[in-house]
């Protein structure tokens, strides 16, 4: 039954206008508004993508902010799934950075908007990186080695012994991916250190 109901409430509030549901949410991190069991924030925050893109595509202003409106939702939202759910939350601020830099690429950057910030873009790639350029290029040629070799017993007794390595390089290629996609604006200027990220992302296993 909650189930149903949540399903029912995400249906209904999708039917208003982004404003509304931007109200909303503010009650809701307010924690003066309840929220339906099982209510699919998901849900909510790829509906709001796909508008947000969509609408970013058409030539009236008024499309336009309307656009950044129901991006300002699909962000906030993929930040508070990203709290909450510490083991989905690369995947959750993955989905909020492609956003972030598709924005930018259509409507440039703006310093400290929850959207159009091209800094809270590279902040978020140089957190949590765990590891150097130059380890990064060594374990990096030591994986296509391996993999090169085509000895399916060797490649796998090297992911068993370096499994987590592995992960880090793929870690690192996963948000590198984002940073070459935000490259494509005039507006992203890289400075030295990331620039020699850049030119490493090939090298990724």
């Amino acid at each position: 039954m909650a189930e149903t109901e949540a399903t029912n409430f995400l249906r209904v509030l999708l039917q208003k206008d982004a404003e509304h549901i931007q109200t909303w949410l503010t009650m809701v991190w307010a924690e003066q508004q309840q929220v339906p069991e099982k209510f699919n924030w998901l849900g909510l925050a790829e509906v709001s993508t796909s508008r947000a893109q969509e609408l970013a595509n058409e030539e009236s202003n008024e499309s336009h902010s309307e656009s950044l409106a129901w991006a300002e939702i699909a962000s906030s939202v993929y930040e508070f799934l990203a709290e909450n759910n510490p083991s989905f939350s690369e995947r959750y601020l993955d989905s909020l950075m492609t956003l972030r830099a598709y924005m930018i690429l259509k409507f440039g950057a703006i310093p400290e908007n929850p959207v159009l910030d091209i800094y809270l873009i590279i902040n978020w790639f140089f957190d949590n990186l765990h590891i150097s350029y130059q380890e990064a290029l060594i374990k990096a040629a030591d994986w296509r080695e391996a993999l090169a070799a085509k000895n399916p017993e060797e490649t796998q007794k090297k992911f068993d012994s370096e499994l987590e390595d592995f992960r880090k390089l793929r870690f690192i290629k996963s948000r590198l991916r984002i940073i070459k996609y935000l490259s494509k604006s005039k507006h992203f200027l890289p400075n030295e250190e990331l620039n020699t990220w850049i030119s490493v992302w090939e090298k990724l296993p």
